[in-house]
């Protein structure tokens, strides 16, 4: 089939140049403005030859051809490797498990304050040395004095690091119940752009601006935990978190914890099952938790055979007043984190220590002070080894395990630095490259003005110069 065209048909063509041209650089200036705008991607322009619709041909004296009609805007896409964005979120949820874990390993070091003056270790050393000195004179009131206030000191140092652990525990699970609050606001928010993405792309216009917009939250989303996401042939985007989906188009699945239960796990509230994780945030206090309660149990094994077979030896001795002797320590019934005390009996009255071994040695036999002070060397079956070896020995796996936070948490976060680099060489804005574009479009607009003049000085001539000559 053969079509004849307009006169202004080139003009036409020349028209969508411009458009398309202006167009190009309406996006390189949207390019530049977000050039430092956090999880934009650059944008390019899809630039098509458009043709004569119907498809057909065209009739000159000089032969038969298919037209052009110019040149077309198509789409405005992004600039994205979905593959760079899977292996950022993989190792970001790591680094995530890690940092957090590094940060609290951290006051729980601090807590223990070991080696120092002021720990553990060092006050039950001072109580075992004012032991000794009981030995060698366990009549004299104010070494009895000492060995009390020595004994006040543990108590108390040990009950202080117990609290703040609790301290710490209740804190972890705060902590966990707005990681879990932010799951449920970052997956309603992914929704409702799922919904806009979805509603504006069934126009066929690539949603560039807000697909930028909800990377951005399946990054934060990420670091929190492991997700895994895909989105189908229809455009329903879905995010799967252990083998459950938490988002799946407009929909979400909430995720509830109870913070006032301190072994409470976060639970789908449509499935009423435990969320699983491998890595992220949430799971790296839930391994936190298990791991600072852990240390806690021990604090308490600690004391509580500290104390037992303390006040076993002290009450096979006798007192200043030939009395058998009675406890030393009493164990804590109270719900704020306390473990031990001085008996009551000690405070008031430190003649009640008992020295003695034998009530007819009164004063001068230290038989059962010595054998109180000869309890740090004991082997006691319930620790595995002796009283020091075994506060020693939690010291070691605390400082071991916030080592190992802390190096992971190290390498995890130059591997995430690695990776966000890379993405950055794929999306990111270079303004240089946008300046290169910005030229190249602008005398691309230029070239189409020109050709409008041209062909407007050529309709000119025929219009008002044919014909005239001769007349």
């Amino acid at each position: 089939m053969i079509y004849l065209y307009s006169s202004f048909f080139g003009i036409e063509i020349a028209k969508r140049a411009l458009f398309a041209q202006q167009r190009a650089q309406e996006n390189v200036a949207h390019n530049v403005a977000n050039a430092n705008t956090p999880g934009y991607s650059r944008q390019r322009p899809v630039m098509e030859a458009t043709f004569m619709k119907p498809y057909g041909m065209i009739s000159t004296g000089a032969g038969v051809f298919q037209p052009g009609t110019g040149v077309k805007v198509a789409d405005i896409v992004r600039i994205r490797d979905d593959f760079a964005d899977m292996q950022y979120r993989d190792e970001n949820s790591s680094l995530g498990q890690w940092s957090v874990q590094a940060d609290i390993l951290r006051q729980v070091e601090a807590v223990f304050n070991e080696p120092s003056d002021i720990g553990v270790s060092s006050v039950l050393t001072q109580f075992w040395q004012a032991l000794e000195e009981l030995s060698k004179n366990p009549e004299a009131i104010e070494i009895r004095e000492t060995v009390k206030e020595r004994a006040v000191t543990l108590a108390d140092t040990i009950n202080h690091t117990a609290r703040q652990l609790k301290e710490i525990i209740e804190d972890v699970n705060f902590n966990i119940s707005v990681k879990v609050n932010e799951i449920n606001t970052l997956a309603r928010q992914i929704a409702a752009l799922n919904s806009e993405i979805q509603q504006l792309e069934i126009k066929g216009v690539t949603a560039s601006d807000l697909r930028d917009k909800r990377d951005l939250l399946l990054d934060q989303l990420s670091k929190i935990v492991d997700i895994k996401t895909y989105e189908d042939e229809n455009g329903i985007f879905t995010i799967n978190v252990g083998g459950a989906i938490l988002v799946k188009g407009s929909k979400t699945s909430p995720v509830t914890f109870d913070a006032a239960n301190p072994d409470d796990l976060p639970i789908w509230k449509d499935y009423n099952l435990p969320l699983s994780m491998k890595s992220g945030e949430l799971k790296g206090l839930l391994d936190l938790r298990d791991k600072v309660s852990g240390y806690l149990d021990s604090l308490k094994t600690f004391a509580e055979v500290f104390a037992q077979n303390f006040n076993e030896i002290h009450k096979g001795g006798y007192d200043l007043y030939g009395e058998p002797g009675r406890e030393f320590f009493v164990l804590s019934e109270m719900d704020d984190g306390s473990l031990m005390f001085v008996s009551p009996d000690i405070l008031n009255d430190v003649k009640r220590i008992a020295a003695a071994e034998t009530s007819t040695g009164i004063p001068g036999d230290n038989r059962n002070a010595l054998k109180l002070a000869d309890l740090r060397y004991a082997y006691l079956s319930d620790l595995n080894g002796t009283i020091d070896d075994y506060y020693s020995a939690l010291i070691s796996r605390i400082g071991i395990d916030s080592q190992e936070a802390k190096r992971m948490a190290e390498a995890q976060d130059y591997m995430v630095s690695q990776l966000d680099e890379r993405r950055k060489e794929i999306s990111s804005v270079s303004i240089d490259e946008e300046m290169t574009k910005m030229i190249m479009y602008q005398h691309a607009y230029n070239a189409a003005a020109r050709m409008i003049t041209a062909l407007d000085e050529m309709l000119e001539t025929i219009v008002n110069r044919m014909g005239v000559a001769g007349r």
